[in-house]
């Protein structure tokens, strides 16, 4: 006796792949073509903003969907292969920070306030990952380096943090009202 199951499987609207490929892209091309070296294996770059400005306006799903791609397809064809799982945990968790933060406490109310407080939180959770990611798994873990030890390492390594994240300040409060505008232009 065979039972015809039916599973509702979610649909995903060509305009809502279009949307998320595009983004993608555009954070790929934020992080590649755009970018300053710091020395070492570190640079500024567009892509911490890109991220914090998707996520404001594509909604926090869509837009941590978008910089895990984005970011992960930057770092597979650009040597960092090893550190693409890492960068995409990371673009998650600024996702969520900011979902919290913006869809939930601040109710999506984009006031411009709320958006450069928004860099400003978008910023300061990069620099937090990426000083505990430094601290405690590059320098501990993988490295067998005590607590201060490693928490000096972190600070000599993230030197294109800082930068990224004064550049991500600076950055979305002006381009977020730009991308909304182009963004609802195209969803009519």
């Amino acid at each position: 006796m065979s039972e015809n199951v039916s599973v509702n499987k979610p649909k995903i609207s060509i305009q809502t792949m279009t949307e998320v490929a595009l983004y993608a892209a555009l954070i790929f091309l934020g992080v590649a073509v755009f970018r300053i070296p710091t020395g070492g294996t570190q640079f500024i770059h567009f892509g911490n903003a890109l991220v914090a400005v998707g996520i404001l306006f594509l909604g926090a799903k869509k837009g941590i969907l978008s910089a895990s791609i984005g970011l992960f397809l930057f770092d597979v064809t650009h040597g960092y292969v090893a550190a693409a799982p890492i960068t995409v945990l990371e673009s998650v968790l600024v996702g969520i920070v900011l979902y919290f933060v913006f869809e939930v406490a601040l109710k999506k109310n984009d006031k411009f306030t709320n958006i450069i407080f928004m860099a400003f939180i978008a910023a300061l959770t990069k620099i937090i990952i990426n000083f505990l990611k430094y601290t405690f798994y590059k320098g501990m873990l993988l490295q067998g380096l005590s607590l201060n030890a490693a928490g000096v390492y972190a600070i000599t390594k993230i030197t294109g943090t800082f930068g990224s994240a004064l550049l991500t300040f600076i950055v979305v409060p002006i381009l977020y009202p730009i991308f909304k505008k182009i963004y609802l232009q195209f969803r009519k």
